[in-house]
């Protein structure tokens, strides 16, 4: 689980880092950025079903900021798991 959710974690700061790439100008997600974050929320529903409601607010909004905020609930439920 710990290697997927790293996965889910690094997939959310590339587009972050990226915004030019993932995002409009507007700030919201393109379907590039659809592409990466369908990627994330299938490893949500994997391996944390429980939070699925985040990564679909996430999905739904669209939003950089809805997607920082994903990246840190994710990181605050990684850095959880590891200790």
């Amino acid at each position: 689980m710990e290697r997927r959710l790293e996965e889910a974690v690094r997939l959310l700061e590339t587009l972050v880092r990226n915004r030019e790439e993932y995002f409009d100008k507007s700030g919201y997600l393109n379907s590039e950025g659809m592409k990466v974050v369908m990627k994330i929320i299938r490893i949500i529903a994997e391996e944390l079903p429980e939070h699925m409601s985040m990564a679909r607010e996430a999905r739904s909004r669209r939003s950089y900021e809805s997607i920082l905020e994903l990246l840190q609930n994710l990181s605050e439920l990684h850095c959880y798991d590891d200790a």
